[in-house]
């Protein structure tokens, strides 16, 4: 049986934790310019607050219903996800990291439901974070349980009826297309699927679709985790807090991108071909001859675009870079002189030293020191588990 464990609203949830003031009060995340909602509380949806909001948009409703507005605190959230991940190893079930949030297991058949609770109450007691848990003999099931077990019962197991009131467009892997098809063919919920010919299902939705189809009627077929597109691009960006027009400024908030970038690549073990850089309307594009996601080498290449594209005195309120034209990290070609193996060793070594003492430890050069130009989160909450400065104080 597979087990998936949700952590419920948990950028809230990480917020909560550590500010017994916010206990049932409507919370909600921005995003890391203070834009737009990327988090809610069960209390902030419950005020019909949509993900994505625009913060300026709902500053009235925010006050109206005394809402808690942070900035995001991702250093935070990272720690948290990882604590929930090790506390779901010690009961010692194979364990797939699917999201910051999420993870699957593989559980005994006998006794799964008192796995499940066990595993909600350990991970409750020791993290504080409340989850839910849907268990089922393949993960498309798995995640319909999960969906149910968020009502209230915290723990499910699959049973066929969950199926009948299940919209087509709430199935894993099924998006917004896929659902209108099946829609314009009057299979609007998930038990009508299942219910067509394979030969059809393949005709109309490809053998992803059937896959689904195959799932839903519970025989495994996502062995790995497979429903998720490959990613495209890293795109990184950002609104300053005030328009800018110095080179030196811009040169170090494209550097700052693109170590965000670069390390985002690394994570995934890609590498890019393509280099954009963008500053206000204006744009610049490098192809590189050997993929990369060497820091250093792909600063000083968004450097040579940014000057191609700089106006002297324009005012510049947004810039950013992306990377794209992705593959594997194993499948790039090397020159005769390439000197990857060392570079790869010393972005690893730079990665795991921030990763382990914080993400300010080693920055490059171009980054700068001060940042003038970088707009503060006005509202982030202490980084309680990740900072020496930040560590809850208690007083007699």
């Amino acid at each position: 049986m597979y087990a998936l464990i949700d952590c419920n609203n948990f950028f809230a949830s990480c917020e909560k934790v550590f500010n017994p003031a916010y206990k049932s009060r409507p919370l909600v995340v921005l995003s890391n310019n203070d834009g737009c909602v990327i988090a809610r509380s069960k209390e902030a949806k419950a005020l019909a607050i949509p993900m994505g909001a625009p913060a300026f948009e709902y500053q009235s409703l925010f006050l109206q219903h005394n809402v808690i507005v942070l900035s995001s605190n991702f250093a935070l959230y990272g720690d948290i996800s990882h604590r929930v991940i090790e506390t779901l190893k010690t009961f010692d079930f194979p364990v797939e990291i699917y999201s910051i949030d999420e993870a699957f297991l593989i559980l005994p058949d006998e006794n799964s439901m008192e796995i499940g609770r066990a595993m909600r109450e350990r991970v409750k007691q020791w993290t504080g974070i409340s989850v839910s848990v849907g268990i089922a003999p393949t993960k498309t099931l798995a995640k319909v349980a999960n969906h149910a077990a968020k009502k209230g019962a915290g723990v499910v197991r699959f049973t066929p009826s969950l199926l009948e009131n299940l919209p087509v467009g709430k199935i894993w892997g099924v998006g917004r297309r896929i659902s209108k098809k099946l829609m314009s063919h009057g299979i609007r919920y998930a038990h009508e699927l299942i219910e067509c010919s394979d030969i059809w299902i393949k005709k109309k939705l490809s053998i992803v679709g059937l896959r689904t189809a195959w799932e839903l009627r519970g025989t495994p077929c996502l062995e790995m985790l497979e429903v998720a597109p490959a990613r495209k691009s890293v795109l990184t960006s950002r609104s300053f807090k005030r328009a800018i027009s110095s080179i030196e400024e811009l040169r170090e908030a494209v550097a700052t991108f693109i170590a965000i970038a670069a390390k985002k690549l690394r994570r995934e073990k890609l590498k890019a071909y393509s280099l954009l850089v963008f500053a206000g309307r204006e744009s610049g594009t490098v192809h590189l001859p050997l993929a990369s996601s060497y820091t250093p080498d792909l600063i000083n290449l968004a450097h040579r675009a940014l000057e191609g594209i700089y106006q002297k005195g324009e005012s510049i309120k947004r810039a950013g870079v992306m990377l794209s034209e992705l593959v594997s990290e194993d499948e790039t070609q090397l020159d005769l002189f390439a000197q990857e193996t060392a570079k790869n060793h010393l972005m690893k070594t730079v990665d795991q030293i921030n990763s382990r003492y914080g993400e300010s430890i080693i920055t490059f050069a171009g980054e700068g020191i001060s940042k003038k130009w970088k707009r503060a989160p006005s509202r982030r909450s202490p980084r309680y588990t990740t900072s020496w400065e930040d560590l809850p104080k208690i007083s007699s």
